[in-house]
């Protein structure tokens, strides 16, 4: 079954969003007030991705700022994603952060100790 894909441009505070089968990407900078707002679509669609697919999936989390509160729901995204079926066989989450970012670094540590699902670090240069 296909779903269908979600692609929304980035602004000066919420992030790319490139959701499709095999490849969910989100890239920028997530400052908005409106997380709920921005999220709840992704986080639904994470749900009917779970439960409507079986492919190899690669999952993308590029942040160069995240506040409070849009980091709870790109947790509420994983957490649901780890939900996969075969996760460590289909599954690969990327979470990048420039280098010398210690913060962001350690944001997906901590989000990757809550979740039984692969996590690759990548360090990038800062632009």
């Amino acid at each position: 079954m296909s779903i269908d894909a979600i692609e929304i441009q980035p602004t000066k505070v919420t992030p790319e969003v490139s959701f499709r089968e095999g490849s969910l990407i989100i890239r920028g900078r997530s400052i908005t007030e409106g997380a709920a707002d921005f999220y709840r679509p992704l986080a639904e669609w994470a749900d009917r991705y779970v439960a409507d697919t079986e492919v190899d999936t690669r999952i993308i989390f590029s942040f160069d700022f995240i506040n409070t509160a849009s980091t709870k729901w790109v947790y509420a995204i994983i957490k649901k994603l780890s939900l996969y079926r075969n996760v460590h066989k289909h599954l690969k989450i990327e979470w990048f952060y420039e280098s010398g970012d210690a913060e962001l670094y350690e944001l997906g540590q901590i989000i990757h100790s809550f979740i039984d699902c692969p996590f690759i670090y990548y360090e990038t240069e800062q632009s």
